[in-house]
C-alpha cells in the first residue's frame, strides 16, 4: 500500500499558487533566447534603415579646391614659380636618369638639402640634387646647380613652416644612438646598418 501511494504521489502534478510559473529547463531557456535574438536583430535592422533614410536627403556641399598656379599646378600660397628660372637653362648635355633600387651615393662632400626626408647616409642626395651636381660638372657651370636647387630649397622651407621637421640621416642617428627603431633581425639588413655606422659605402 505504501509503495502504491508513493507512485501516485510522483505521478500527480504539484499544485502551484496562482500566478506562479513552471520552472524553466535549460532547453526552454535556449528556445526563448533563440527566438528573441532574431526578433531583436530585425528590430535593429529596421531602426538602422529608418535612421539612415534622412541622411540621403541632406544636401551635399561641393568640395572647394584651393586656387592653383596655372604654371606649376601647386597651390598659390606655396607656388614655386618665383624660384624657377625665368628662361630655360642653356644646357648641351642630355641627361638620362636610371634609378637603382638602393639609390644614388656620390663621392662628394655635399650634404643633401632635401632635409624633410630621411636619407640613408649624409652623402646620399635626391635625384634632383644628383642631376644638378652632374650637370654642373659636365657643363662646367656652377650656376646650373644653384638654379636647379632653388625650388627644392623653397619646397623644404614651405614644409618646415607648416609643421614638417628636419630629418637626420640614418647614419647620423645610428652613430649617435638616436635611431628610434630596433635593429633588424634580417642579416642582410643588419649588415647594411653596420656599414652605415662605419661610414662604409653601400
Amino acid at each position: 500500500m505504501e509503495s502504491q501511494k508513493e507512485a501516485r504521489t510522483l505521478q500527480e502534478p504539484v499544485e502551484r499558487p496562482p500566478g506562479a510559473s513552471r520552472s524553466q529547463t535549460p532547453k526552454d531557456k535556449e528556445r526563448q533566447e533563440g527566438s528573441a535574438v532574431p526578433a531583436a536583430a530585425a528590430l535593429g535592422a529596421e531602426g538602422d534603415d529608418t535612421s539612415a533614410d534622412g541622411l540621403w536627403e541632406l544636401p551635399v556641399e561641393p568640395a572647394e579646391r584651393r586656387p592653383e598656379c596655372s604654371r606649376c599646378s601647386r597651390p598659390q600660397k606655396v607656388c614655386l614659380c618665383p624660384f624657377l628660372p625665368a628662361h630655360p637653362l642653356p644646357i648641351s648635355t642630355h641627361l638620362y636618369i636610371i634609378q637603382h633600387p638602393a639609390e644614388v651615393q656620390l663621392k662628394t662632400s655635399i650634404s643633401s638639402q632635401y632635409v624633410i626626408r630621411m636619407q640613408p647616409t649624409n652623402r646620399c642626395l635626391s635625384t634632383l640634387e644628383c642631376a644638378a651636381v652632374a650637370l654642373s660638372i659636365l657643363e662646367k657651370n656652377n650656376y646650373i646647380q644653384e638654379t636647379l636647387l632653388r625650388p627644392l630649397q623653397a619646397l623644404c622651407s614651405f614644409q618646415l613652416q607648416h609643421g614638417a621637421q628636419i630629418r637626420l640621416s640614418k647614419e647620423h642617428l645610428l652613430k649617435n644612438g638616436l635611431y628610434p627603431k630596433p635593429m633588424p633581425k634580417n642579416k642582410r639588413k643588419l649588415r647594411k646598418m653596420e656599414l652605415l655606422m662605419n661610414s662604409v659605402k653601400i
